[in-house]
């Protein structure tokens, strides 16, 4: 399946508060390269809906860690608990 990236930090942050509801992180959330831009990374949601999108939050990583860091920050603002975020490490 080929996906669209939109760039929506709104829709980026409900994406991202939606599979952390539905305990479908590890699922939904990726790093990617840009076509023709490989040394450019995103942190990326993609649509619970399964609609062939992808959304970031508008910017650009050089760096797997510093994107990683956004979508953990992305996870604590809609998880200030730290729940688990997979039913599978529930006790």
């Amino acid at each position: 399946m080929k996906y669209t990236i939109h760039h929506d930090p709104e829709r980026f942050a409900e994406e991202i508060a939606l599979v952390v509801y539905k305990g479908k992180v590890l699922e939904y959330i990726d790093v990617v390269s840009r076509d023709g831009k490989p040394e450019e990374l995103l942190a990326v949601v993609r649509g619970y809906a399964h609609d062939g999108n992808l959304y970031s939050n508008g910017k650009t990583y050089s760096t797997y860690q510093h994107a990683f860091a956004a979508i953990g920050a992305a996870i604590d603002r809609c998880n200030p608990e730290h729940k688990p975020l997979n039913d599978m490490w529930s006790q």
